[in-house]
């Protein structure tokens, strides 16, 4: 009888000692997740297409540079005119990429084009996917229509179950017309 007794509460205690080590496996995983999508969405932030080329990374020659008014206004990303360029330079004289223009005005305007959302958000999407993958879970990204990174985070402890789904759109995304 006293066998009996000790392995059932054997058991017992194994049991939960299994979901305490699954729950705690869950919470960083969604704390980890958390912080991956506050990375992501200061990326989108970030986002900026102000030199005529689409990039995470802030400007670093903004305003007037030698007497010369550059296209980038701002480095603040508060800033409405961080996103769009203020000027056309005149010294340009090779496209940008993914354009057939010289001018970064127009081929901001080129790349915000429905039909070339691509090419506006892969920038975007390899700079999310060059960062670290959340703890026990894995990241995945696809272009969406109208600017939209989707984001799905599965559990890699839990049969690449599907846990979190978001939708990001840059900020830079609403100065597209």
């Amino acid at each position: 009888m006293l066998l009996i007794v000790i392995g059932s509460t054997a058991t017992i205690f194994n049991g939960i000692n299994r979901r305490t080590i699954s729950t705690r496996q869950q919470v960083e995983m969604q704390a980890s997740i958390d912080n991956n999508l506050r990375q992501i969405k200061t990326l989108a932030r970030d986002y900026t297409c102000c030199t005529g080329e689409c990039t995470t990374t802030i400007p670093t020659n903004v305003g007037v540079i030698a007497g010369v008014t550059q296209p980038c206004a701002t480095d603040n990303s508060l800033d409405d005119r961080y996103y769009f360029p203020q000027v056309d330079l005149a010294s340009t004289t090779t496209n940008f990429p993914n354009t057939t223009t010289a001018s970064e005005p127009l081929a901001v305007g080129q790349l915000c084009a429905p039909g070339n959302n691509t090419a506006f958000m892969t920038p975007f999407r390899n700079t999310v996917e060059a960062l670290a993958q959340p703890t026990n879970a894995t990241r995945a990204t696809a272009i969406q229509t109208d600017h939209i990174l989707r984001i799905t985070f599965t559990d890699n402890n839990n049969n690449n179950r599907v846990v979190r789904v978001e939708n990001i759109i840059p900020r830079m995304a609403y100065f597209c017309t």
